[in-house]
Formats: structure tokens, sequence, C-alpha cells
């Protein structure tokens, strides 16, 4: 997992959110968190399904962004797991294929949006802000 940049916003604890970016993809993910970072939000990384519920336990990321078509567990299946922690994190589903991005929407699944990429990362900065401001 990486971190990096204090967000300009705290939460009830005073501590900074946490956007966790999940991709195994490793440059998208980079540049995504470098992005991001830009705007003063703490990210954090993962490049698995697996680690991102571990990390979601854990550390309690505000928003997660995350691909849907992974090796092992896919985010789909992430995002299920998700749904039984005992915090709940807005999650935006991202893919590249247009089959994942209907699948996931058909899913039925509680997340904060479901995207096609590539998106233009001043976009997904707005999907952001709008998670941690607790605007849908």
């Amino acid at each position: 997992m990486q971190g990096s940049a204090a967000n300009s916003q705290s939460n009830a604890t005073g501590q900074q959110p946490l956007v966790m970016i999940v991709d195994d993809d490793r440059e998208q993910a980079n540049q995504i968190a470098t992005f991001l970072s830009r705007f003063g939000i703490a990210v954090a990384q993962e490049d698995n399904g697996f680690a991102a519920v571990n990390t979601m336990r854990r550390d309690k990321p505000a928003v997660v962004i995350m691909d849907v078509r992974m090796p092992g567990l896919d985010g789909i299946k992430a995002a299920q797991l998700a749904a039984n922690l005992d915090y709940k994190p807005k999650i935006i589903l991202m893919s590249g294929y247009a089959d994942q991005v209907k699948r996931a929407t058909e899913e039925g699944l509680d997340v904060f949006a479901v995207v096609d990429k590539p998106l233009p990362l001043r976009v997904l900065v707005r999907f952001v802000q709008n998670a941690l401001n607790g605007q849908t």
C-alpha cells in the first residue's frame, strides 16, 4: 500500500479521509494517485481485490476507486464483500470493458458510481470530491 498527501477535510475523528485506488494496472493507479494528491487528497493503493478488502477493514478509506476486471478477486466481488464491513465506503467501480460496466451495473451493488475507463482525471476528481462531501 502507498499513501500520500493530506486532505483539507477531516472526518469525525480528526483524521484526513483516505481514498484508496485499486487497480492491477500500476501505471493507471499511479496516475490517479498522483492527480488526486495534487488536490490534497490522501491516497492509498492496492493492486488486487483481496488486498483492497483487507485495507478497507484496517484503514477504512472513505472512498474506494476500484477496477472491475482484476485477477483473483475482481472489483465486483470485492464490492460485495465490502458491503459486509462495519462501515460503508463510497465505492466507484471503473472498467474499460463495456461488458464489465454492464455487469457491475446489473449486479445491484450499493456503489457510488460505475464508470467507463478511460475517465478524464478531472471528472474522476469531481466524483471523489462529491463522494467525500456526501453528494450523490
